[in-house]
C-alpha cells in the first residue's frame, strides 16, 4: 500500500503512516536524542526535519538538524546510516564524517536520484 513518511522532530523518530488506514508506526529512532546509527529503535536522531524518498522508494534521506548530519534510512528494514556530517557544527568540506554542516534542514532528491539537495 501507499505510505507517507514523517520526520517527528521533537520525538526524534522517523514515522510511517499507511495512507489507506492511517496506521502510524515508527520506522527508526529510539525517541531519545542521540546520533547512533542502527536499525529501528537502536538508531537515534536529534531533531530530524527534512525527508526525501529515493526514486525507487527503498530509501529515505533525512536531515538530522541538531546532529548536523545527513542520514539514510532503509524503508524495508529501518536501518539508519550517516551519509555525511561529523556531528560538530562547521563548514568543512570532506567525505562522510569529515564534512561539517550547521543545522541542515530541508532535503530534496532529483527525479533520477543522481543528486540530493540540502538546505
Amino acid at each position: 500500500g501507499s505510505a507517507l513518511f514523517v520526520t517527528d522532530a521533537n520525538n526524534h523518530k522517523i514515522r510511517r503512516v499507511e495512507v489507506g488506514t492511517g496506521a502510524v508506526t515508527t520506522l527508526a529512532g529510539s525517541g531519545t536524542t542521540g546520533s547512533a546509527d542502527g536499525v529501528g529503535g537502536a538508531a537515534q536522531f536529534y531533531g530530524p526535519f527534512g525527508v526525501a524518498i529515493s526514486p525507487g522508494g527503498s530509501a529515505l534521506f533525512v536531515t538530522d538538524a541538531n546532529n548536523h548530519k545527513i542520514r539514510r534510512v532503509e524503508v524495508g528494514t529501518g536501518a539508519v546510516t550517516t551519509l555525511a556530517g561529523s556531528g560538530t557544527t562547521g563548514s568543512a568540506d570532506g567525505v562522510g564524517g569529515a564534512a561539517q554542516f550547521y543545522g541542515p534542514f530541508g532535503v530534496a532528491i532529483s527525479p533520477g536520484g543522481s543528486a540530493l539537495f540540502v538546505t
